[in-house]
């Protein structure tokens, strides 16, 4: 088996400042936006105590730890990426907040005190993991009794990337790469072309894995699907201009059937006490 979490690591050194300015500055409609604002809006809800202290697992350029420590709470950003958290710390430095700091760690194993946070964030992370028990049972150690924890899953039902495994073996293709990245700054009116990760992040079949959390001691408190596009990658790029506002309202679907096919499910979990 091929190490996902390490090809993870050198995909992020390497693309750090692109995936930063081209998926949060330059789309500001784009998923990982929404994803963003739901998690906020659960750790207000769930999470209501200002000042509980808070680690963000896979923090990325820091965004999350921004808007967290606005609200009131303080904690810890970590990434595995080293690049990704020198982006973080400049962020966070010319922000207005403070009570945060930022670590270069790993997911399975944190070296954290344990039962030392009120709440433990891991968005987009766990498909980077080779299988999921280390993880959560880290999480688990370094949450509180009663804590929360708030991931998210990638669909394995999931329409919008339902061709994933299509579009990577044909960027493999002489060519199709340098076309694919023209039509992609043509499309979202990006510097940036085609993305190209030289591997496949894990996908749960969501149901499977709100037993696995029960497995290692967690409740499922809240869930949301979303990322619903009208056609699926890379046809929902192509079209993103003409069709994204109209997809933004699409995230009605998860109060319906259809939500099983959304492309990720946020999790809020609870730690049994």
């Amino acid at each position: 088996m091929r190490d996902i979490k390490a090809l993870a690591k050198k995909y992020f050194e390497e693309n750090a400042v692109r995936y930063t300015e081209d998926f949060y500055f330059l789309l500001k409609d784009h998923p990982k936006w929404i994803r963003h604002k739901s998690i906020l809006e659960l750790v207000e809800e769930f999470v209501p105590e200002k000042g509980s202290k808070v680690l963000d697992i896979g923090c990325g350029p820091g965004l999350l730890a921004i808007d967290l420590g606005r609200k009131g709470y303080v904690g810890i950003g970590m990434d595995i990426s080293d690049k990704m958290l020198s982006i973080a710390k400049k962020q966070v430095s010319e922000s207005d907040i403070r009570g945060w700091n930022f670590l270069l760690g790993d997911a399975e194993r944190t070296n954290l005190e344990d039962a030392s946070f009120d709440c433990v964030i891991a968005s987009g992370v766990i498909e980077y993991m080779t299988e999921d028990s280390k993880m959560l049972k880290e999480i688990n150690r370094l949450l509180k009794p009663g804590g929360c924890l708030i991931l998210n899953v990638s669909n394995l039902l999931g329409y919008s990337t339902s061709l994933n495994f299509i579009t990577d073996r044909l960027k493999k293709i002489p060519g199709v790469m340098k076309l694919a990245s023209k039509l992609r700054k043509i499309a979202t009116n990006s510097e940036y072309g085609a993305d190209q990760l030289h591997f496949s992040p894990r996908k749960h079949f969501v149901p499977n894995f709100h037993k696995t959390l029960g497995q290692y001691g967690f409740y499922s408190e809240s869930n949301k699907y979303f990322h619903f596009t009208f056609l699926p990658a890379p046809f929902s790029t192509l079209t993103h201009r003409f069709l994204h506002k109209a997809e933004a309202k699409l995230d009605v679907l998860d109060r319906t059937p259809l939500r099983i096919f959304g492309a990720t499910q946020l999790i809020c979990a609870r730690k049994v006490s």
